[in-house]
Parts: C-alpha cells; structure tokens; sequence
C-alpha cells in the first residue's frame, strides 16, 4: 500500500509540474515561454513552437519517471501498434454487453463523432465573434505537426501516467480514468474549447481515453482521436489568433 501511495503522490507531482508549465508559458495573462523565436511570420507559430518544444521535452521526463516507477512495464502501453481489445460494457453511453464490436470498429467511429462535436463546440467558441484569417498549405502542415506533439504531450501527462500506475499496481482501472476527467476537465477550463463545455467535453474525453489504453493496452487510439480533436483546435486559432 505504501508503495501505491508513493507513486501516486510521484505521478500526481509530475502531472501538477506539466499543468504549472502550462499556466505559466500559455494560459496565465502574465505568462511568458521559457525562451522566443522568430522562424515564423506569425505569432501564434512562434508561441506555438517555443510551447510544444518545452511541453514535449517535460514529456520525456515523466515518460522516463513513469518506466522507473513500473519497472517499465508502463512503456509497452506506449505501442501505436495495439489498435483492437474488447470493449468493458459502459450502459451509460450506449456500449451494453450485447456489443459485438472491438476498438478497431468503436475507435473510428468515436473519432468521427467526437472531431464533429469538437468542430461544432469550437465554431460557437472561436469562429463565431473573429475575423478568420487564410490558411495556407504550409501554414496548416505546421499546424499538423504542433497536434501531433500537443496531443502526444497531453495524452502520456494526463493518460498514460495514471493507467501505467493503476496497470503496474493491478488496480481499479475507473481509478485511472476519473483522475484523467477530473484533471484534464478542469485544465480545460481555461482552455479551447473553453469554460463549462470544454470541461465536459474534455473531462468525458479524458474519460474516454484512458478506457482505450486500458483495453487495448496500447496508445494507438487515444492519441489518434486526441490528434484530430487538436488539428480543428489548433487550426481554429492559426485563422483567428494570428
């Protein structure tokens, strides 16, 4: 037991040290990044950059901390490669025991179906009160890559740390996916989408997320559905925040 609460005290110390982070060089009035560039003939590319650079390289650290933590048994969890598992039942969004279907089916349609409430949530938010900007093609390929990274951060911060300690200690995995709702729900508060439907829709996807890695035991989907959500998020703001 002792050893239980060790590592959460470590993970949850890592996770706050990632969201501290990210107050502090994107989301705070005062916030400044830990260094600037000027590679890009826009602000929001250069912020950008400096943000995923310093997020992805913190990363590394709590992947590192994590496998030392499990015995590293937690970087198998990081395999894109387990894309199928069998679905635990969830009655309260639709997934009933008579479901015959596997993540390899499950996971393209909720990708499908979340991108579009996310487009929907994020037009009412950003695209309604701005004037949108063009968006070029190698605007939007650099867009691509900032998603890429982004999701990937907040999937192994917010995702892969809490499932890794709830698989390494055979615990109850809604352990793992209530701490990834609650957290990334709040952080999105004052994020994109913002306020009340961003917590919701964050803290359902964050739910929804970690599910996947527990029974695919890969990180295959969750990182693909959050890279979508992020590449209408990200590009959103490239045509309003320029």
């Amino acid at each position: 037991m002792n050893k239980i609460i060790r590592n959460f005290i470590i993970t949850l110390t890592l996770v706050g040290l990632m969201i501290f982070t990210i107050f502090n060089i994107k989301i705070l009035p005062n916030a400044k990044p830990l260094f600037k560039i000027g590679f890009f003939n826009s602000n929001y590319l250069n912020e950008t950059f400096v943000y995923q650079v310093t997020t992805l390289l913190l990363s590394f650290v709590i992947i590192l901390i994590t496998a030392v933590q499990t015995k590293f048994q937690s970087l198998s969890l990081l395999s894109i490669t387990k894309i199928d598992g069998n679905i635990n039942p969830e009655p309260w969004i639709g997934i009933t025991k008579n479901n015959k279907d596997t993540w390899k089916k499950l996971g393209i349609n909720l990708a499908v179906v979340i991108s579009i409430v996310t487009a929907i949530t994020v037009y009412f938010q950003v695209f309604r009160a701005e004037k949108v900007q063009s968006l070029t093609v190698p605007s939007f390929l650099l867009v691509v890559v900032f998603a890429l990274i982004n999701s990937f951060v907040e999937e192994v911060t917010f995702r892969h740390t809490f499932v890794s300690i709830v698989e390494y200690h055979k615990l109850n995995r809604y352990i793992s996916q209530g701490l990834s709702a609650i957290i990334f729900g709040f952080v999105h508060y004052f994020g994109v989408p913002a306020k009340i439907p961003g917590v919701l829709l964050a803290g359902f996807l964050g739910w929804l997320l970690s599910k996947t890695i527990h029974e695919t035991k890969g990180f295959f989907w969750a990182w693909l559905i959050h890279f979508l959500q992020d590449i209408i998020i990200m590009t959103a703001l490239f045509m309003t925040l320029q």
